[in-house]
C-alpha cells in the first residue's frame, strides 16, 4: 500500500504564508508612507505592527515538511511490516493446510492398510475354517472307518471266543467228571489213612499233654516263687531310691532358694549401684543421657557395622553369656538332662538386661532357664559388637 503527499495541509501552509508576505509589503508600505508624510505632525497616528521574520517560516515549513516525511516512511514501514506480517501468515498457512493435508494422506493410507490387513485376516480366517472343516471331516471318516473296523473285529472276536468257550467248556467238564472220579477214590483211601493216624497221634498227644503238664505246674510254681522274690526285693529298692530322690529334692529346693534369694539381693544392690551411677551421669551431662539410653560412645558403638566383627568374637560373647546363666541355673542331678530352651535376651550397651523371653523348648528348663537369666550379670559387650548382641538368641542347655 502507497502513500500520496499531503496536499491539503502543503496548500494551506502556502496561503498563509503568501499572505503573511502580502500582509509586511502592506505593512512596510504604510510605515514608510506615514513617515515621510507626518513626521513632527501634531495628528500624525502610530500603527501597532508584528514583524514576521521570513526565515523563521521558511524553517517552520521545513519542519512541517520533515514531519511530514518522517511520518510517511514510519506509515510505510508499518505497512510494509503489517504486509511482511500478511505474507509470512499467508505461508504458515499455507504449510499448515499442506500438513493437513499430508495427514489426511498419512490416515487415508493407514485406513487402506488396516483395511488391507483385515480383509487378508478374514481370507486367512475363512482358509483356515475351510481347512479346520475338512481335516474335522477326515478326521470323522476315518473315526467312522476304524469304528466299523474295529466293529467287525469285535464281532469276530466274539464268534472265536464264543466257538472256543464252548470247546473249553465241554473239555472242562470231561476233565472235571474225571478228576472228581480220581478225587473220591484218593480221597476214600487217605481218609482211611487219616482216620489211623489221627487215633495214633490223639494217643501220643494225650500223654505228652499229660507230661507237659506236669512240667508246666512245676515251672509255674517256680516262677511264681521267684517272682515274688524278685517284686519283695524291687519294692525295697524302689521305696529307698524314692526317699533318697525325696531328700535330694528338698536339698536341692532349699539350695536353690537360697540361691535365688543371694542372687535378688546380689541384683537388686548392683541394680540400685546401676541406678546411682546413671543418675551421677544424668546429673554430669545436664539430663543428656538416661539410665534407658547409652551414652555417646556406646550408641556410636551401636550404629556400627558388623564391619570388623567375626563370628569367632560373636560365639565367644555368646558363650560367656551362656556361662553368666549357668552360673545361676540349679540343676538337680539328671532332672533336665537331654533338654533344651531358645532364649531371646534383650541388653543395653552395658550388658544390663532388658528383657528375655523364652522361643521354644522344654517348658519347666525355660521356666528355670528364664528365672536363671534374670539373676545373672551379663558381661558388657564391646562398641563394634553390640549391635549384633543387642537382640540375641541362645539356645540353653544346662551342663
Amino acid at each position: 500500500m502507497s502513500y500520496k503527499p499531503n496536499s491539503k495541509l502543503s496548500v494551506p501552509i502556502v496561503i498563509s504564508i503568501l499572505l503573511h508576505l502580502i500582509l509586511i509589503i502592506i505593512l512596510g508600505y504604510r510605515a514608510i508612507q506615514d513617515d515621510n508624510a507626518n513626521y513632527g505632525s501634531i495628528n500624525g497616528q502610530s500603527i501597532d505592527a508584528i514583524m514576521v521574520d521570513p526565515s523563521v517560516m521558511t524553517e517552520q515549513y521545513q519542519r512541517q515538511l520533515q514531519a511530514q516525511t518522517s511520518q510517511q516512511k514510519a506509515d510505510k514501514q508499518k505497512q510494509q511490516q503489517l504486509e511482511n506480517q500478511a505474507k509470512e501468515l499467508q505461508e504458515k498457512q499455507l504449510a499448515e493446510q499442506q500438513r493437513l493435508k499430508d495427514l489426511e494422506k498419512e490416515r487415508l493410507k493407514i485406513a487402506e492398510q488396516q483395511k488391507q490387513q483385515e480383509a487378508e485376516k478374514a481370507a486367512a480366517e475363512k482358509a483356515a475354517a475351510e481347512k479346520a472343516a475338512a481335516e474335522k471331516a477326515a478326521a470323522e471318516k476315518a473315526a467312522a472307518d476304524k469304528a466299523a473296523a474295529e466293529k467287525a473285529a469285535a464281532e469276530k472276536a466274539a464268534a472265536e471266543k464264543a466257538a472256543a468257550d464252548k470247546a473249553a467248556a465241554e473239555k472242562a467238564a470231561a476233565e472235571k467228571s474225571a478228576a472228581e472220579k480220581a478225587a473220591a477214590e484218593k480221597a476214600a483211601a487217605e481218609k482211611a489213612a487219616a482216620e489211623k493216624a489221627a487215633a495214633e497221634k490223639a494217643a501220643a498227644q494225650k500223654a505228652a499233654a499229660e507230661k507237659a503238664a506236669a512240667e508246666k505246674a512245676a515251672a509255674e510254681k517256680a516262677a511264681a516263687e521267684k517272682a515274688a522274690a524278685e517284686k519283695a526285693a524291687a519294692e525295697k529298692a524302689a521305696a529307698e531310691k524314692a526317699a533318697a530322690e525325696k531328700a535330694a529334692a528338698e536339698k536341692a529346693a532349699a539350695e536353690k532358694a537360697a540361691a535365688e534369694k543371694a542372687a535378688a539381693q546380689k541384683a537388686a544392690a548392683e541394680k540400685a549401684k546401676q541406678a546411682k551411677n546413671d543418675k551421677a551421669l544424668n546429673d554430669l551431662l545436664g539430663g543428656l543421657t538416661s539410665s534407658g539410653a547409652p551414652s555417646t560412645s556406646n550408641a556410636q558403638g551401636a550404629t556400627a557395622s558388623r564391619k570388623g566383627v567375626s563370628d569367632g568374637e560373636l560365639d565367644k560373647y555368646k558363650s560367656l553369656v551362656q556361662n553368666a546363666i549357668s552360673n545361676k541355673f540349679i540343676n538337680p542331678p539328671n532332672v533336665y538332662s537331654g533338654q533344651h530352651c531358645v532364649l531371646q535376651i534383650q541388653i543395653a550397651p552395658d550388658g544390663l538386661l532388658l528383657n528375655v523371653i523364652s522361643k521354644g523348648g522344654d517348658d519347666a528348663l525355660c521356666r528355670e532357664a528364664l528365672a536363671a537369666t534374670k539373676l545373672a550379670v551379663i558381661p558388657r559387650p564391646a562398641n563394634n559388637l553390640y549391635n549384633e548382641v543387642k537382640n540375641m538368641t541362645l539356645e540353653f542347655q544346662p551342663k
